[in-house]
């Protein structure tokens, strides 16, 4: 629900925050949540987590960077077929523009919450595990525009920024 939510508010025309105050998170949430059978139990904890992971990415320096509106070719859940080592993939993108330098970012949402331990090794952790993920989708840019590719992990509900090289 986050991304499909962030989907929105990246994709409108609108200010971050007019997108957001106009479309009414929890009761668009709700709706999202009983189409994927969300069961009346768990409503009141999913529509919780999806608000705070929403409000906090709109209340975040970098969470605002990668929604801006002022990037160029600035794509959300943008699906990308390449061929890798002679297979055909799919992917999609969660979100991907050009910033002002004329770099080509990637960016993966994760939705994951951290509980315990240190979030600096979680955060690095996470880096391990997506950076193959990233990787081929930056080769898949790679082969179809000649510019600077780069790849992140944006978290919202920890406000959270990993560049993944």
């Amino acid at each position: 629900m986050v991304h499909r939510i962030l989907q929105y508010i990246g994709s409108t025309d609108k200010d971050l925050e007019q997108a957001r105050g106009e479309m009414q998170i929890d009761s668009v949430s709700r709706h999202l949540l009983i189409q994927e059978g969300v069961t009346s139990e768990m409503m009141d904890a999913a529509i919780a987590r999806v608000h705070q992971a929403v409000i906090n990415t709109l209340q975040d320096e970098r969470g605002r960077w990668v929604l801006s509106h002022e990037h160029q070719s600035a794509r959300n859940e943008f699906p990308l077929t390449a061929v890798f080592e002679g297979e055909l993939r799919r992917m999609v993108i969660d979100r991907t523009f050009i910033d002002e330098q004329g770099v080509r970012w990637i960016v993966d949402y994760k939705t994951s919450a951290h509980e315990g331990g240190s979030l600096e090794a979680f955060l690095d952790q996470e880096v391990e595990r997506y950076r193959s993920q990233l990787q081929g989708y930056a080769r898949a840019f790679q082969g179809i525009e000649d510019r600077e590719v780069r790849t992140g992990l944006y978290f919202p509900l920890l406000q959270a920024w990993r560049e993944v090289r």
